[in-house]
């Protein structure tokens, strides 16, 4: 089976840890709120989830320092701020209740509302099963809803033991295939031990903006760092690390055609991909449709720096460096034809570029 539609198809399925605590009590704080705020805990407000539902739409939750055991689920235009990342902590309850959509999620975002979240962080791991409630994100945003997530963290998003669910477990989760909407903004955070991928946009209605973050995948799992299916947006100086199809999932390998490979970022068109820092993915970037890159800075990848399938790419000012490959143009269903403009390759152990051709389609790589 053809890896990029094996994508596809990994979200349309059911897309779906361990953190140091201290105490699962919330510590006080003596902080003064500020007017207008809730403030948790509080004799009114112990939980989340309490001060969101008794919050007025615009308003303003904070939380103190502290672990809080729940999911939350927000249907109104809020802003959440923590103490600090590590400092506030939203973790995954022992026993998960769906959301609405049928997954299970930590932070639930819907009914088109606005929310900004920082200075907290969302923590699995999850216990449940494939057939018995899965960690299916960590965040979800659905419905039309925005997410302005920065400096924050989301992490552990996985089962103990591992639930084996085909792709399950995505650190945050915008938007549905093959339709349904949801936006987000994430900055300056850090995505990290996610047992599918650390971002996942779905669908031609979603759209996201990554700015300045940090993704790191497991390297005993199969992960992919950052993922648009069908949907726009930019991604911009991160730095995207450690994902790779890996055993035991079966269909591993190098064949374009018939294994799966996985990416630090997967997109295609209308998806800005510039000035990212890739290390150590199984490809570094995975374009399909017609994708331009720039500026990007690629390190250590298994397989290829960059794949382009199927349409025409241009990659500008890259420089790959070290791993197995170079460029790879892939021609699956229609012809593939790649343009690399002062892009820079060294130090690769295999083909600096390669071409794979599923006849009558045709690949073609010029460079300049």
């Amino acid at each position: 089976m053809n890896s990029l539609r094996t994508r596809c198809a990994a979200a349309l399925g059911t897309l779906l840890a361990s953190v140091a605590l201290g105490s699962l009590a919330p510590a006080s704080s003596s902080a003064a709120p500020k007017p207008g705020e809730l403030v948790v805990p509080s004799a009114a407000y112990p939980t989340v989830q309490s001060a969101v539902d008794a919050a007025q739409p615009g308003g303003r939750i904070a939380l103190r320092p502290g672990v809080y055991r729940e999911q939350v689920r927000v249907h109104k235009d809020l802003t959440i701020a923590g103490a600090g990342a590590g400092k506030s902590t939203i973790l995954a309850p022992q026993a998960l209740v769906a959301d609405p959509d049928g997954l299970n999620s930590i932070v639930y975002l819907d009914n088109a509302a606005h929310v900004t979240m920082s200075r907290l962080s969302v923590s699995g791991p999850g216990s449940g099963t494939c057939e018995r409630g899965a960690l299916g994100a960590g965040i979800r945003v659905f419905g039309g809803a925005h997410l302005d997530l920065s400096h924050a963290a989301v992490s552990h998003i996985k089962d103990t033991p591992l639930a084996g669910c085909f792709h399950s477990a995505n650190a945050v989760l915008v938007g549905d295939y093959p339709t349904g909407a949801g936006s987000a903004d994430i900055r300056d955070s850090r995505i990290t031990d996610y047992q599918g991928s650390g971002v996942v946009v779905l669908s031609r209605d979603s759209r996201a903006t990554l700015l300045r973050n940090v993704i790191t995948g497991q390297k005993t799992v199969s992960t992919d760092g950052i993922e648009f299916i069908d949907a726009t947006g930019r991604v911009e100086h991160n730095i995207v690390s450690d994902n790779s199809c890996r055993e035991p999932d079966p269909g591993c390998g190098t064949d374009f055609f018939r294994d799966f490979q996985h990416a630090g970022i997967l997109a295609g068109p209308g998806v800005v991909v510039t000035g990212n820092r890739l290390v150590g993915n199984q490809l570094g970037v995975y374009g399909y449709g017609g994708l331009e890159t720039r500026n990007n800075t690629i390190i250590d990848s298994d397989y290829f720096g960059i794949a382009f399938q199927d349409g025409r790419f241009t990659s500008v000012k890259d420089t790959i460096r070290g791993g197995g490959g170079g460029v790879a143009a892939v021609a699956f269903e229609v012809d593939t034809t790649v343009e690399l403009d002062r892009v820079r390759i060294a130090n690769v152990s295999g083909d600096r570029i390669g071409i794979f051709e599923n006849p009558p389609f045709t690949a073609e790589v010029t460079e300049r």
